[in-house]
């Protein structure tokens, strides 16, 4: 006859989806809830906080800026701990005079915060034509700026610690192309539209990778490429970039609208930036809807073209809160 007559735990807290890897015990947190340290005793842990990111704004207009990210070293106080993940921006419907005109602050993300530690909300891109206003708002990485009215300036991004870039700047040509700016994210700051010449929107900021103790093989998505926002991929941690994969924050795409015949940029940055739409009324096979960021990146969302059916702005991607420690 055999029995059980004990089992080792090495886990230290509860909270999150909870996975092993080189020596670590690290929870995931995709939503907000508790990590609770049931040690007893004050627990060292490394931790990645990233925010919401911002949606793309609307009418010829600027990407989402990525989500603030923040990484380091803490102590973890024995008992329940509040883990706030934040929800990216809403993207709203592009058209003309709207009956009104939201701040590019309203297309904001939201915090992710845990143990006294806040990464801050993904600026929302710029609006054109009277959806306004056309500079993008700031935050962990700014906003891109819109086309109109005057071409509109970038969203700041970077403050208080976090690791965050600005976006791009709007730009408007009278009778010809109008194109939104990327938003920041949090490797490289968004493009500026019309770089290198006109009739490029600019590009979202690339997003940065996670540290080693989060690069689980089995946590990893699906490979696919870069800057990769044409290509949206769902399940694993973050996507691939230029060093590997887990990468997270990248920024959305400016959109662009009409003439010349050939418009190019408005991709999302690599860490899952939606591309931003086109709308080509001289050559239609160029029309692309504008793409969400990938959840639980904190990445923006790509920017809208007016007078295009299905001109839906790209929400955010919504943050994630990784935490571990010695198993």
């Amino acid at each position: 006859m055999r029995y059980q007559i004990g089992t080792i735990s090495s886990q230290k807290a509860t909270g999150g989806a909870i996975s092993f890897y080189n020596n670590k015990t690290i929870h995931t947190f995709t939503s907000s809830g508790d990590f609770n340290n049931t040690t007893g005793s004050p627990l060292s842990v490394e931790y990645v906080i990233v925010a919401g990111g911002g949606a793309g704004g609307n009418a010829a207009a600027g990407g989402g800026g990525a989500g603030g990210y923040k990484t380091g070293p803490g102590t973890v106080s024995p008992g329940p701990n509040s883990v706030v993940v934040g929800a990216g921006g809403a993207g709203r419907f592009s058209g003309f005079f709207p009956a009104s005109a939201p701040p590019s602050s309203d297309r904001s993300g939201s915090d992710s915060t845990f143990n006294s530690v806040t990464s801050l909300k993904g600026g929302g891109g710029g609006s054109g034509s009277n959806n306004g206003p056309s500079a993008g708002a700031t935050g962990g990485s700014g906003g891109g700026g819109a086309y109109y009215p005057t071409p509109g300036s970038a969203g700041s991004g970077g403050g208080s610690g976090n690791t965050g870039n600005p976006g791009g700047t709007g730009k408007w040509q009278p009778g010809a192309a109008h194109h939104g700016g990327g938003g920041g994210g949090a490797g490289s700051a968004g493009t500026n539209a019309g770089t290198p010449a006109n009739g490029v929107a600019g590009n979202g900021g690339g997003g940065i990778q996670l540290p080693s103790t989060f690069r689980n093989p089995a946590s990893a998505s699906p490979p696919t490429s870069w800057p990769g926002s044409g290509d949206q991929i769902s399940g694993g941690l973050g996507t691939p970039g230029p060093g590997g994969q887990f990468y997270v924050a990248g920024g959305g795409g400016g959109a662009n609208h009409n003439s010349p015949s050939n418009l190019s940029g408005g991709e999302g940055g690599y860490g899952g930036g939606g591309a931003g739409s086109v709308y080509n009324s001289d050559n239609p096979s160029q029309d692309r809807l504008a793409q969400s960021g990938m959840s639980n990146t904190g990445s923006g969302g790509g920017g809208a073209s007016p007078d295009f059916p299905g001109r839906q702005a790209g929400s955010g991607g919504s943050g994630i809160v990784l935490i571990a420690y010695d198993t």
